[in-house]
């Protein structure tokens, strides 16, 4: 073997090795300088045009996926094997009705909210309840509203125009009854696994670009969520990971995958 041959082959692939990776981090410094050079210009837009960013932005790169989920028709026995103190008044095609033998009261002021007596109910009392959170209060008709959530994250479908969980409480603001609907979600992986979506301030930019955030407007909220503007498919819905931004009283879903943009009137 010719040592000095080997020896000047290994010397120039180290070489190459080196001038690769170097490349290679040089360019990720230059996308990386790109990406911050685009955000300050950005701010610097807003601001001439007088639109305040009035909620905090998520700032570090995150990956997403679409999910798909389907009704889990085995919340009916569920319900019957262990919540002794239930009743299962209902079971349809998508959610169950279920009433309490005893009414379990939310004690709630000023200190102790509603919202935060409401959840802890669920976590104990509900089938997987540590899975949704809170929406909303409607205090004329005495009822409570939740989401459904994947990995923290709300699930949201706009046209079915029901919320998955929904807690009855009597005029002593005790709950008697409730409505639950409860999704078994999966991971879609087109590309094999999950990708890096746009970040939050990414979509504010493709909203801007498109015109649609008038000058002397507020962006008040800014949320990353799973949304599904179709309906399902036989018994299967597919949800798109989607910043949710409000801008004053319009509401806009940015795919944070494609960047596509829905809004609902």
């Amino acid at each position: 073997m010719d040592w000095s041959r080997a020896k000047s082959i290994f010397i120039i692939t180290f070489l190459l090795l080196n001038l690769f990776l170097g490349y290679q981090l040089n360019e990720k410094r230059d996308a990386s300088n790109i990406s911050v050079l685009l955000e300050a210009t950005l701010h610097e837009r807003l601001s001439e045009m007088n639109i305040a960013i009035a909620v905090e932005l998520i700032e570090e790169q995150i990956t997403g996926t679409y999910i798909s989920g389907s009704s889990d028709l085995s919340l009916e026995t569920t319900i019957d094997s262990e919540n002794p103190t239930q009743q299962l008044v209902e079971a349809g095609d998508e959610f169950v009705t279920v009433e309490l033998k005893e009414p379990f009261p939310l004690i709630y002021n000023e200190h102790n909210s509603i919202s935060v007596q409401a959840q802890e109910f669920i976590r104990q009392q509900i089938v997987n309840g540590d899975e949704y959170r809170f929406s909303h209060f409607d205090e004329e008709l005495k009822q409570i509203y939740f989401y459904q959530t994947y990995e923290g994250k709300k699930v949201d479908n706009y046209e079915s125009g029901r919320f998955p969980l929904l807690l009855q409480l009597d005029k002593k603001s005790q709950v008697i009854s409730y409505e639950q609907n409860y999704l078994t979600i999966q991971p879609i992986h087109p590309q094999g696994k999950e990708q890096e979506v746009i970040t939050s301030i990414k979509a504010i930019e493709k909203l801007f670009n498109e015109q649609l955030i008038p000058p002397d407007s507020e962006i008040n909220k800014v949320e990353l969520s799973y949304f599904s503007f179709f309906n399902p498919l036989g018994e299967v819905q597919v949800f798109a990971p989607m910043w949710n931004i409000g801008v004053n009283e319009q509401v806009y879903y940015v795919n944070a995958i494609d960047g596509a943009i829905q809004n609902i009137q």
